[in-house]
């Protein structure tokens, strides 16, 4: 007797399950390669910015002769008057193509009283449908952090990412200024970094993951949060890059460290386990210590 054999269709069960498993192993290992590639990508974007910043530094100094001041205050020492508070992230807007936003901030007065007084820069209205302190800049905003454009640890406002290298200080004491390069009412030259504007950092990142506040970046939004318009270097862990201990030091969501604006325009990546005394030093501009960089 003859017997037939039918045409077999499909898979069986343990073949399923055999290519189910290479499929799922083949995702594992694609998987962490993919969200490298996108965290390299948002990285790049991020040194990007700061490098652009950078050239928006020199260009403010090529007019001025002079970088922007950290913020404006009219008496840092006895904390009574304020001028407008502005910062460094609006000064340098007409050289970041944002002219149009300097000049709405001017045109409401800001530039001539504290911001945070003039309803037009906070409050929306029929008038003023998006108010100037809450824009959104993505020149300001790094890739990789968690925050969305709006700063909720700091007063609601347009989030940054960048901030700038006070030295060993906030702000002034006194006759006693800061030894970096933003700070109260800083007014610093190019001719003032006598360690060399190639081993000074002028600028770093800033970040909110965790229980890190990051900045914003038109300015102060109260003559006592000075610290939110720059960090502080220092031997001292405490303030150490990505340190556990404080919400306002140098901190990013990139694994290792952050990256730096050196005073020559340079984007350095700075690892979060350089030496201390590097670190300090490298945030001041003129103490006349030997830096050998990382």
């Amino acid at each position: 007797m003859l017997f037939k054999h039918r045409r077999r269709n499909g898979f069986t069960l343990i073949e399923l399950l055999v290519v189910i498993a290479i499929i799922a192993i083949l995702i594992a290992l694609l998987l962490p390669a993919v969200q490298q590639a996108r965290e390299a990508a948002r990285r790049s974007s991020c040194k990007n910015n700061i490098k652009q910043i950078g050239i928006a530094m020199h260009n403010y100094h090529d007019v001025h002769n002079t970088l922007p001041p950290g913020y404006l205050d009219d008496d840092p020492t006895a904390n009574v008057t304020n001028h407008n508070l502005l910062g460094w992230g609006t000064f340098i807007l007409p050289y970041i193509e944002q002219s149009a936003l300097y000049n709405s901030i001017a045109e409401v007065g800001a530039l001539d009283n504290n911001w945070t007084t003039i309803s037009e820069m906070t409050t929306a209205s029929a008038t003023v449908p998006t108010p100037y302190s809450k824009v959104v800049l993505k020149a300001y905003i790094c890739p990789s952090d968690p925050m969305g454009g709006i700063n909720s640890d700091v007063g609601n406002y347009g989030k940054s990412n960048y901030t700038g290298v006070a030295g060993n200080t906030y702000r002034s004491s006194g006759s006693t200024r800061p030894t970096g390069s933003f700070y109260d009412n800083s007014n610093v030259r190019f001719r003032d970094y006598r360690d060399g504007l190639s081993n000074t950092i002028i600028i770093g990142e800033r970040g909110t993951e965790g229980t890190k506040n990051g900045t914003i970046w038109i300015g102060n939004y109260s003559d006592g949060a000075y610290y939110t318009q720059n960090a502080i270097t220092s031997a001292s862990a405490y303030y150490g890059i990505n340190g556990t201990a404080g919400s306002w030091n140098f901190t990013s969501s990139h694994t290792g460290g952050c990256h730096f604006l050196m005073g020559d325009g340079a984007v350095r990546f700075l690892s979060e386990n350089i030496d201390l005394t590097t670190y300090r030093d490298l945030g001041y501009i003129a103490d006349g210590n030997v830096v050998e960089l990382p």
